[in-house]
């Protein structure tokens, strides 16, 4: 087969190094790669999924991709995936969506980025938890701008603190849920050029609690005006 065209997406993996040895090495990681990608974009979720997708697809297909014989089952697109370096599958897809597909992110492009943590599935092993994930989303393109796993021992809001101090937050509003309404996050978006918008909901009562005592002295200010307030001229006045 011919070699990768430059700026292709089979180019950009084939960056990304190999985890398998070599009696794992039956068909190439760059193919399986690109199907795990593909697959995804078309919907697919989940190992066996993926493995459906490409065997529904035309030889023609699996060719293009990289492979010389019928592409894998889930268990090994499984293995891959665990032992694949995150970072390195990452820079690959970004460098892919800058280079490759010649989407540009400029300052104005980028507004509202969303802050968030999610456990993957299919990700327990034996006496093993989970893997849980904390992912930076930009709201306009839908682009991850960057993910890290969250260490068992600690939670969201300590691994945000180191994720927030590799990413560029300046002019942006990092927009999180109540896990994140801490006073060091918040100071670290603050101190990277950032602004903040952390939504407290009533399944946080004691937090929500807080903010509305705190909101309630004279010299606070809230977007939400009281009862009192708004029934009469008082609330014109003092504004």
């Amino acid at each position: 087969m011919n070699a990768c065209p430059e700026r292709n997406l089979l180019h950009f993996l084939q960056h990304v190094p190999d985890p398998r040895g070599r009696q794992g090495q039956r068909h190439s990681h760059v193919a399986m790669l690109a199907t795990i990608i593909c697959a995804t974009l078309c919907g697919a979720k989940g190992y066996r999924a993926i493995a459906q997708w490409i065997h529904l697809q035309s030889t023609d297909l699996w060719h293009a991709l990289g492979y010389f014989r019928r592409p894998p089952t889930r268990n090994a697109f499984r293995d891959l995936l665990i032992g694949i370096d995150p970072n390195e599958l990452e820079k690959a897809l970004w460098d892919w969506v800058c280079q490759g597909l010649g989407l540009e992110l400029s300052e104005d492009d980028l507004q509202a980025v969303s802050i968030d943590g999610k456990t993957l599935r299919g990700t327990m092993s034996e006496h093993q938890r989970t893997l849980h994930v904390l992912a930076l989303l930009d709201q306009q393109t839908g682009c991850v701008l960057g993910q890290m796993p969250v260490d068992p021992e600690t939670n969201e809001a300590k691994a945000a603190l180191q994720m927030l101090t590799e990413m560029v937050v300046k002019g942006r509003v990092v927009v999180a849920d109540a896990m994140f309404c801490q006073r060091d996050v918040c100071q670290q978006i603050l101190d990277s050029g950032g602004e903040y918008l952390v939504v407290v909901k009533d399944n946080q009562p004691a937090v929500k609690r807080e903010i509305q005592h705190a909101f309630a002295q004279p010299k606070s200010f809230s977007p939400l005006r009281s009862e009192k307030s708004s029934s009469g001229p008082s609330h014109s006045q003092n504004v």
